[in-house]
């Protein structure tokens, strides 16, 4: 009690004021600490806010600080925003945002208001979040977590630890992930850079999906209507799987030690310096494979697969 009871004294805001924008609306900044409970640290955050952005960034301190800013057409609209905050002993928090809907009230629209969070929290703290229309960033964090939206998109760089994503139609990019990465997309786009873990799985819907740099040792990427583009090293023993129902392929494939089998299959195959050794089965898979396996070993394995798309392979040197 005694804690949420200093966090209630933490949450004096600054007077309303005009946002200059035109838009006539009023304004209101707030700054708060929220500090371990009982001395356990902070392991876990969760964040719910179908209002506005949400902005998480690493650093290196215990507690959690928050910046929110509200925004409305008047002070009655200010006044009826809401962050919620709790908490736990066990190390997690959890804050959410809501806006009131008393009956004698008249009923504000969705995008009449609005609550942006800015939030610092320690490095290995896991991230839960959850926006609607709203922009979702993550940095510099290092237990992985959670990240959900429906049309804001999700942009993530310099993290640790497993990580998922789903969105409805905002565009996800992640850039340098140290760990494994699943990322779904129902109309969007999807944009890998530097991925470094196990495994890194996404699906677009109706979307393109575009990797860079990308080492792990199972990737598995799906459309529906999208392109693919992925430029990979391969593992030894790696599996890289790409498919498309109408979308063009291109794997550029940094060869690692060890034999290589790529399978492909699509409206048009081009395996690059790999052609000569192709061959066409009876179904139109297109095989081949590169180097020896050692005895008892098995090859990495590409397989590409288009029913109407173009699928290019290529390796790089």
């Amino acid at each position: 009690m005694k804690s949420a009871l200093l966090i209630a004294a933490a949450l004096a805001s600054a007077p309303a004021f005009a946002d200059g924008s035109g838009a006539n609306k009023l304004v209101e900044r707030s700054r708060l600490e929220v500090q371990p409970v009982a001395g356990t640290p902070i392991k876990q955050l969760s964040i719910e806010n179908p209002l506005g952005d949400v902005k998480i960034e690493g650093y290196d301190g215990d507690s959690i600080l928050i910046e929110t800013r509200k925004s409305a057409p008047d002070e009655e609209g200010l006044d009826r925003l809401r962050v919620s905050l709790v908490p736990n002993p066990d190390g997690s928090v959890r804050i959410t945002t809501t806006a009131d809907r008393e009956k004698e009230n008249k009923p504000m629209s969705r995008g009449s208001v609005r609550i942006d969070l800015i939030v610092r929290a320690p490095h290995n703290a896991r991230v839960d979040a959850q926006v609607s229309a709203g922009k979702l960033e993550v940095s510099k964090m290092d237990a992985g977590g959670e990240l959900d939206s429906g049309t804001g998109a999700i942009d993530v760089s310099n993290v640790a630890g497993d990580l998922s994503t789903h969105t409805i139609s905002g565009a996800t990019k992640l850039s340098v992930v140290f760990g494994s990465v699943d990322a779904q997309s129902l109309a969007s786009d999807l944009d890998f850079d530097s991925i470094n873990g196990d495994r890194l799985i996404a699906s677009a819907n109706r979307g393109r999906i575009a990797g860079r740099r990308v080492r792990a040792r199972e990737i598995e990427m799906t459309t529906t209507t999208g392109r693919i583009v992925l430029e990979a090293e391969m593992s030894l023993r790696g599996r890289i799987m790409v498919s498309s129902l109408e979308g063009d392929l291109d794997v550029k494939l940094r060869r690692g030690n060890g034999a290589l089998a790529v399978r492909a299959r699509g409206s048009r195959v081009n395996l690059g310096s790999a052609a000569s050794l192709a061959k066409t089965s009876s179904d139109g898979w297109v095989e081949a494979q590169l180097g020896d396996a050692a005895k008892n070993d098995v090859p990495a394995f590409v397989m590409m697969r288009s029913r109407h798309g173009i699928v290019q392979f290529t390796i790089v040197d």
